[in-house]
């Protein structure tokens, strides 16, 4: 769910933006400014320090958590939308300067579904269109490798540069007193590993095309202190996606959307402990951030596809 931070950094041969979306990250300073602030806002380096900070953390070694929780909604082709199941899930970040100002990003995330009624994970989830009864299978990404520079050389991707937008990292900063603003937009396009011809039910085409849209908040006292590695922002996040593959709705009209809320926290505890319990027996790999840098970017449709594999 958290890969959109990742997906922003990717070449544009796999990410494009959207009109009126990313494209304004390049050229955007901040909108406002606190008078009271020594800080530069529009300075590349300062707002890949501040991405750090709040995605992750500066700490050497260490690993920046964000959980996030909220519904999922089936969207259909007369826009219909149907409650769908809840979501709790925990991405986890681990951040490695490089010369010059850069960073890169290891990261990985689970998302558990959970039922609607009692908030705990499901095992199985009967589809409210068909009335199929589905084995559940929880989102997971990773390994997920990126890197952001303050300069041109960043592959940005879904940041791209509309005309006479600068080349530089900077985030779309809305500043109002203490507080301070952002959001992003990231429209992909990109292939499906899940060949419809190979997956006739699970793959929703030969294309995926994903919408992720996310608003964060921190205070301009900690994301302006050097001296502050981490800090603690709330967030919202939407998404409209093709049908999940365990949904087995093939390439009928419609979309998951999923809108939810996040914060940073210290670790896999700040999970429920229901679920924190079933991502530990089940998904532990994806509590915590890679370690090596391996250049890899494992998306859940990769992971889907390795773990049920069809002969062509």
């Amino acid at each position: 769910m958290l890969d959109h931070l990742a997906r922003a950094a990717l070449s544009r041969r796999q990410a494009v933006t959207g009109a009126g979306g990313l494209a304004a990250l390049l050229a955007a300073g901040p909108r406002a400014a606190a008078a009271d602030t020594a800080v530069d806002f529009s300075d590349p380096i300062f707002n890949v320090r501040a991405f750090t900070k709040i995605s992750a953390t500066l700490e050497a070694g260490k690993t920046g958590y964000v959980h996030y929780s909220g519904k999922a909604f089936g969207l259909n082709a007369e826009g219909v939308v149907t409650p769908f199941y809840g979501i709790e899930g925990l991405g986890c970040l681990r951040a490695l300067p490089q010369g010059g100002g850069a960073m890169r990003f290891l990261f990985a995330e689970c998302a558990i579904y959970t039922s609607l009624k009692t908030g705990q994970p499901l095992e199985t989830w009967t589809n409210p269109w068909t009335d199929e009864t589905l084995s559940v299978w929880h989102q997971r990404n990773g390994p997920v490798n990126y890197e952001i520079s303050p300069g041109p050389s960043t592959k940005l991707g879904a940041f791209d540069k509309s005309e006479g937008a600068s080349p530089a990292f900077r985030l779309p900063w809305l500043i109002d007193g203490d507080r301070a603003m952002f959001a992003l937009d990231v429209a992909s396009k990109r292939p499906n590993p899940l060949d419809p011809r190979l997956y006739p039910r699970e793959s929703a085409g030969t294309v995926l095309h994903i919408s992720e849209h996310s608003q964060y908040l921190v205070s301009v006292a900690e994301i302006s202190d050097p001296s502050i590695p981490s800090v603690n922002f709330f967030g919202a996040l939407q998404s409209l996606k093709p049908w999940h593959p365990w949904m087995l709705m093939g390439q009928r009209p419609g979309k998951v959307f999923t809108r939810m809320v996040a914060r940073k926290v210290k670790g896999p505890d700040g999970l429920p402990p229901a679920v924190l319990a079933y991502a530990e027996k089940n998904l532990a790999a994806y509590l915590k951030a890679p370690e090596t840098w391996t250049g890899q970017y494992v998306t859940a449709y990769d992971l889907y596809k390795s773990e049920f594999p069809r002969a062509p």
